[in-house]
């Protein structure tokens, strides 16, 4: 009886081992056609639409302040005014003490 239940055990093994092989082939050739499929989708469609300007338009003449990237010139940025350190005895930029 131990040698018909050693069979079977070995027999389901293979049975499971063969199955995952199975799925894992199954699963490359299945990402392989999607891979394919987008390439080619990819290859189909037109270029993207480049928006032109008109012979009327005028050209920007701040385009990154157009976009918000840049602040206008008319727009200045105000630093408030920055107060030293009231522990500080010397100053940290320069290197020579005071006499």
């Amino acid at each position: 009886m131990a040698q018909h239940d050693r069979r079977q055990e070995a027999l389901q093994r293979i049975q499971i081992g063969l199955t995952g092989v199975a799925g894992v082939i199954l699963l490359v050739g299945l990402a392989s056609i999607v891979i394919d499929k987008a390439r080619l989708g990819d290859a189909a469609a037109p270029p993207p639409a480049v928006p032109t300007l008109s012979a009327n338009a005028v050209a920007p003449k701040e385009p990154l302040v157009e976009l918000g990237v840049q602040p206008a010139a008319d727009q200045a940025q105000v630093v408030p005014d920055l107060v030293p350190d009231p522990n500080l005895t010397q100053p940290i930029d320069n290197d020579q003490p005071k006499p």
